[in-house]
């Protein structure tokens, strides 16, 4: 069924109530001594940083929409949400080591927060990444006990942490992906390549598993929540592209710097469809800058300048209208009824209402 915005505010305000109690409840459980309390902290403080909060609001949704018979703000429905939110913890935790970040959420990483623990004893940076490493694979454990221990009947629980752990290790599979084209030379990746990576380390764990994981909460069908999977294919794809579109603009026109896809020399859609629109110099000075190791702002002011010349940008946004209006017609395909439709509709421009870059 469909929910006001005052209906939604009060269910993501009860989903924050219930993760700080959570951590609260919990921290006797992680009594590891005087050092550890500390980072404990961090953890607490990591997750509960204002976010959109995207993968627990959609379980929800998922789980009223296809036929749940308990409240948003009922205990299992809140917990099974976090749950969502605390695997998003774990994976951020480990992609910002990765990527070397320094920032989320426009405050300190967690490797960093470790780090500045450590200090100033040698070797800090280093020890600061292993922590966060552990720190991680905690956080996970954490997220796959809340999915188990809730009053759900049996059954479902057991379904649902098995799918639980799929997606995880697809999320894996997808980074692991991303690290290895990021490795190759941009002629030697293909779309369809950078289209995977993008379902297995976004689309799946950021849309499909919690609209899933809710319906199969509710007792869907199979059939139900193969539906899902097909509306939601080309909507994650579409999120993902639109993304780094968005991305590219701001700091376009913001002038804040680079991106770290671009710094890293990640494949991404764009940097794709730039290479392949480019003459053949064009292309060749564009290779060349993406695979230097060391990329000068200057030579990262022509890849900008080539990728706004190739047209890749304009090309890109179309395929995401197309990709969003093909998600749109499985939603019209009369696998959902009316209201099912209408509330995912309502539910995923909620999500594009939320994601603004430099916001």
């Amino acid at each position: 069924m469909a929910h006001s915005s005052s209906s939604a505010d009060a269910t993501f305000s009860a989903l924050e109530r219930y993760m700080q109690n959570y951590f609260e409840l919990r921290k006797t459980d992680y009594d590891y001594g005087e050092w550890f309390e500390s980072l404990y902290f961090d953890l607490c403080e990591f997750t509960g940083r204002k976010g959109k909060r995207i993968r627990p609001m959609l379980l929800i949704t998922g789980f009223q929409t296809f036929g749940g018979d308990r409240p948003a703000t009922d205990p299992a429905v809140l917990q099974s949400a976090m749950a969502m939110e605390l695997l998003h913890s774990f994976i951020l935790m480990h992609d910002d080591v990765i990527d070397r970040s320094e920032l989320r959420r426009a405050q300190p990483t967690f490797h960093k927060l470790a780090q500045r623990r450590l200090e100033p004893f040698e070797s800090s940076q280093r020890h600061g990444e292993s922590i966060a490493i552990v720190a991680g694979d905690m956080m996970f454990t954490m997220a796959m006990e809340a999915m188990l221990d809730t009053d759900f009947p049996a059954e479902l629980r057991i379904k649902a942490q098995k799918m639980f752990l799929k997606y995880a290790a697809d999320t894996g599979a997808g980074e692991i992906y991303d690290i290895v084209l990021g490795s190759r030379d941009v002629s030697r990746v293909t779309a369809k390549e950078i289209e995977e990576m993008y379902y297995l380390k976004t689309t799946r764990y950021t849309f499909e598993a919690p609209c899933v994981m809710g319906a199969l909460l509710a007792g869907a069908s199979e059939a139900k929540i193969e539906a899902i999977r097909n509306f939601v294919r080309p909507l994650g794809l579409a999120f993902q592209i639109d993304n780094d579109l968005l991305e590219f603009r701001y700091i376009d026109k913001e002038m804040v710097g680079f991106p770290t896809d671009l710094l890293e020399g990640k494949k991404t859609m764009l940097v794709h469809e730039t290479f392949e629109s480019l003459n053949d110099v064009d292309r060749s000075f564009f290779q060349m800058c993406l695979g230097s190791e060391r990329k000068t702002e200057s030579t990262l002011v022509k890849i900008y300048d080539l990728i706004r010349r190739s047209g890749s940008l304009d090309r890109l946004a179309l395929k995401t209208r197309e990709l969003f209006e093909q998600s749109e017609r499985q939603l019209e395909s009369g696998d959902f009824t009316e209201v099912e439709a209408a509330t995912l509709r309502k539910a995923i421009q909620g999500v594009k209402s939320q994601i603004k870059v430099g916001a």
